[in-house]
């Protein structure tokens, strides 16, 4: 089958994009490392430490059946260019805090800085600690 036209614009499209991938730093790959901590009525799943490399993203799901979750992360909100995964995340003082997370919803939030960043998950009948480790921080 001969290479027609419309099989050129998608490799158009994506030959346009390579320029934007390659200014991230050798080593961090941003919007790729992610982690995702599901939010249960027993707890925190897979547990409460997530580890994650610079510019990476973690997803909060609420795997409950009924009520809402809220996320406070003891960090600065702050946009970076580098990461446009945030989803549901403002700042509020010098913490992050996601709008509440409804049944089998999802929240994500993007690390730009290396550290170690404790997190509460709150839910009408408790409440679970957590912390994520950016880098190489312990």
């Amino acid at each position: 089958m001969p290479f027609g036209r419309p099989q050129r614009i998608p490799l158009a499209a994506l030959l346009a994009l390579l320029p934007s991938c390659a200014t991230a730093p050798l080593g961090e790959a941003p919007h790729f490392s992610s982690q995702t901590v599901s939010i249960t009525e027993k707890g925190l799943l897979p547990g409460a430490e997530l580890r994650i490399a610079d510019f990476g993203t973690v997803v909060f799901r609420n795997a409950r059946a009924t009520g809402d979750v809220a996320v406070e992360i003891a960090r600065p909100f702050a946009p970076s260019a580098q990461c446009s995964t945030t989803l549901r995340f403002a700042a509020r003082g010098e913490a992050s805090f996601s709008t509440p997370i409804a049944p089998r919803e999802v929240a994500s939030i993007c690390f730009h800085q290396s550290g170690r960043f404790p997190f509460t998950v709150k839910s009408d009948d408790g409440a679970w600690n957590g912390v994520v480790v950016v880098g190489g921080a312990q």
